[in-house]
């Protein structure tokens, strides 16, 4: 079974809970409001399930679960269900496009790059976040489906080589314990949804308030060196 085939039959079990996360949750909200453009900006999510980085009135959304569709359709939401690697939209289409926790699950990644860049307008932006170092592989990627960690060196030349200049990036460090990891793993393979729920309910709330009491600061120099003891960033690349 490829990737796409088992990310769609895992992500549609688990996104089958019933309620969506607001855009205004995640930190890369307030850095989009600076960058989109005030009046009418064409803004595309790929892959967020019911955990949307944009608003979902007029927004545009791509992903391979049906009911995480559906519930973001209720809410005003432009929704395709597809493949992030040929994706149905025209040139130039764009002024955002954002895929969170995304390019780690699809062996393609490089046609999602190109395919973003594609359907982007000329000097706007995409925002993606993915994990860090292959070291810190633990049963919990094998769980939600990973194909790769990146490290920072891949990751930098991938952007580059795919049309984007690095604007902004945002490191985090989510637990590397292995012992939580594996936990998270076996809960995630004996009771999906509610794993699930637990998180988008309990454990992401407690960690974003965490957030809000440390300084957060996205740096624009120095990626590879500062991702070197990162396990996961935030990256918004202009097309150029």
């Amino acid at each position: 079974m490829n990737s796409i085939h088992k990310n769609k039959k895992l992500y549609t079990k688990l996104w089958s809970i019933k309620n969506l996360m607001s855009h205004k949750f995640w930190v890369t909200w307030k850095k989009f409001e600076e960058i989109i453009p005030e009046k009418d900006p064409r803004l595309l999510d790929i892959g967020c399930g019911v955990r949307p980085r944009i608003p979902t009135e007029g927004s545009y959304f791509l992903d391979l679960s049906q009911p995480a569709l559906d519930l973001i359709g209720k809410k005003g939401g432009i929704c395709h269900c597809g493949d992030a690697a040929d994706m149905p939209y025209e040139n130039n289409f764009f002024d955002l496009v954002n895929a969170s926790e995304l390019l780690e699950h699809i062996e393609t990644d490089g046609k999602v790059f190109r395919e973003v860049n594609r359907i982007l307008k000329p000097q706007s932006y995409f925002s993606f976040s993915v994990p860090l170092h292959m070291k810190d592989w633990t049963r919990f990627d094998d769980a939600v489906n990973h194909v790769r960690r990146y490290e920072p060196e891949e990751l930098y030349k991938k952007i580059n080589d795919t049309g984007f200049s690095i604007k902004y990036y945002y490191t985090n460090n989510p637990t590397k314990s292995s012992l939580y990891k594996n936990f998270a793993a076996w809960f995630l393979s004996v009771a999906p949804q509610l794993a699930i729920f637990l998180e988008h309910n309990v454990t992401l709330p407690i960690t974003e308030r965490i957030q809000k009491n440390r300084r957060r600061k996205w740096y624009t120099d120095n990626f590879i060196q500062r991702l070197q003891n990162a396990s996961g960033v935030i990256v918004i690349c202009q097309k150029v």
